[in-house]
């Protein structure tokens, strides 16, 4: 099962709220699956895949006194699946469920936007974000990347998704796409707070571990970067300084240098991969490492000078002159 399921599984058995939270919760589930379907019985009508939110909506319906009718169709192509299909009937005894859910006026006039006081209250926008995560919803595994996304078939469904979120201080980006309007989130904190805001508790820890796990596993692998980059720098300088300090033996020999530069060329050449840190405490007396540092800034100077009298000799041909 994938994450966004599990998700959506746990927030499908949350107790019910309040009344007015389960009109919202209903609107939006409708809002983004519902279709109205005109007949001898006008119905409310919203299809899902998932197991766990048709039986939300059939218990949701029942809850607010609606009676709801569940239908299950099996399709082998292009792969197999089942469709669940909910139809609750819009007219019981001269009252319309489109008024109370908030899509029509009381003249039953088909309105943009949801009646504001649907979403008037902090607890029915979370209801509301909810049953818009259980209809269109999708969030991928935190282990992968952060990713939240609300799909829906208006733009009025998306604007008053992203006021709902506003409120509760998140900014998700919106953009259009052949099937509709999307509302997405990208950012890590972003997710886990919409996931606190729909209930979904147990989601929440899951993301905040794999947050913690991956923090862990870019700071070690930023310390073995660093690691491995001072490593490669120290046996670079290590080798170069080999080399200057066999140049200054084909050159003249080490006994040019002074008895405490000597001991330090000697210990380079045995130990050519070593840090300067770990060369100064091999000298007697030991060296701190910047001590270590303008010894060997002294070799480079002495072999610079062997380098530019052998360079005179090969110039004149003599070496009196």
């Amino acid at each position: 099962m994938s994450f966004s399921m599990q998700v959506k599984g746990e927030v499908a058995r949350l107790p019910f709220e309040l009344q007015c939270c389960r009109w919202a919760e209903l609107a939006a589930l409708a809002r983004v699956l519902g279709v109205v379907r005109l007949g001898k019985q006008k119905m409310l009508v919203m299809e899902t895949e998932a197991a766990v939110v048709a039986r939300r909506i059939f218990l949701l319906s029942k809850k607010l006194g609606w009676s709801s009718l569940i239908t299950i169709n099996r399709y082998s192509r292009p792969r197999r699946r089942r469709l669940f299909t909910v139809q609750i009937p819009l007219v019981k005894q001269q009252h319309y469920l489109l008024q109370d859910l908030g899509f029509v006026d009381r003249d039953q006039v088909l309105m943009d936007t949801l009646d504001p006081n649907i979403l008037e209250k902090n607890c029915c926008r979370k209801a509301f974000l909810r049953g818009c995560f259980l209809g269109s919803g999708f969030v991928g595994n935190p282990n992968n990347a952060y990713h939240l996304e609300l799909s829906f078939k208006t733009p009025a469904g998306a604007r008053e998704a992203v006021k709902a979120l506003a409120s509760f201080g998140v900014k998700p980006n919106t953009r259009e796409h052949r099937d509709g309007y999307e509302v997405y989130l990208k950012e890590a904190d972003q997710v886990v707070e919409f996931l606190r805001i729909i209930g979904a508790n147990q989601a929440v820890l899951q993301v905040e571990n794999c947050r913690v796990l991956k923090d862990m596993r870019n700071q070690v692998n930023r310390l073995v970067n660093c690691e491995t980059a001072n490593l490669e720098k120290s046996v670079e300088a290590g080798l170069k300084q080999v080399a200057v300090i066999e140049e200054i033996q084909s050159l003249a020999g080490l006994g040019v240098l002074s008895p405490a530069l000597r001991e330090l060329a000697e210990l380079r050449l045995l130990y050519p991969e070593a840090s300067l840190a770990d060369l100064g405490k091999l000298l007697t007396p030991s060296l701190s490492k910047s001590g270590v540092y303008h010894r060997f800034r002294e070799i480079s100077r002495i072999a610079d000078q062997l380098r530019k009298k052998q360079s005179m000799v090969k110039r004149d041909g003599s070496p009196n002159n």
